[in-house]
């Protein structure tokens, strides 16, 4: 089941990207993932609700299946820090 590192390493970028940019709160993510990466989406669902964590906790992912092999995060939502 790759589903589970493919998701650990998403969830470590957004965790970074969060950081950097001071995002309190993730509350969305999106992702194009290619269709020779065979994924099973029930797996990566899985995962992604079982390694959520941190500022990711509480966010929802939705995925669109494209051409190709490759995985990219189309975009992350999210609330700022209060400075």
């Amino acid at each position: 089941m790759h589903e589970v590192s493919i998701m650990f390493e998403v969830l470590k970028l957004i965790e970074e990207e969060a950081v950097k940019n001071h995002v309190e709160k993730v509350e969305k993510i999106k992702l194009s993932i290619g269709k020779q990466m065979l994924v099973m989406p029930d797996a990566l669902l899985f995962a992604f609700e079982t390694l959520k964590q941190g500022r990711s906790e509480s966010a929802i992912l939705s995925y669109e299946i494209v051409e190709g092999r490759s995985i990219h995060i189309d975009y992350i939502e999210g609330e700022e820090e209060d400075e």
